[in-house]
């Protein structure tokens, strides 16, 4: 791993005093899950990567969601994708809400952090109207050029 990729680097220090799930290692592949719904992400080549549990861990109180990947993008930059996941049963509007106020939260604002995505894995998600809350909240995300998808059960990026 590169000199440049500690988490002094990737966010704010306050990180520093939590435990990871997945502790920050060069990986092809990394992977969170939780009652059945399961996210992950593959590499094109090694990355340094690290995942956290944010539910009851790095935020206690209020609306948070369950994950927080970090993945660097950019080693000669170190800059750093930030990647919010929320594992959920069939409440994807409430899903949406936990995904905003956690990435809203200062411990997540840092200056090496170059994309934030924003991903629900759900059981189910409500029919496609055009005018559901949920293609409200793509367009809100995305004016706030933060990448958004969601997945029924599995969902899969590759960086």
């Amino acid at each position: 791993m590169t000199k440049k990729a500690t988490l002094d680097n990737v966010i704010s220090a306050k990180l520093k005093d939590y435990e990871a799930e997945t502790p920050l290692g060069e990986r092809m592949r990394v992977s969170t899950s939780e009652k059945g719904k399961t996210y992950r992400v593959k590499f094109v080549k090694v990355k340094p990567s690290a995942v956290y549990t944010i539910d009851g861990n790095i935020i206690t109180k209020g609306n948070k969601c369950d994950k927080l990947v970090l993945i660097q993008s950019d080693v000669p930059q170190n800059k750093w994708i930030e990647i919010f996941v929320e594992l959920k049963g069939k409440d994807v509007v409430h899903a949406v809400e936990q995904l905003k106020a956690t990435i809203e939260n200062p411990i997540f604002q840092h200056r090496t952090v170059d994309q934030r995505w924003a991903r629900i894995v759900a059981h189910s998600f409500p029919r496609n109207t055009g005018d559901s809350r949920i293609e409200r909240a793509r367009d809100d995300f995305n004016k706030r050029n933060i990448d958004f998808k969601r997945g029924t059960m599995i969902l899969e990026d590759v960086v």
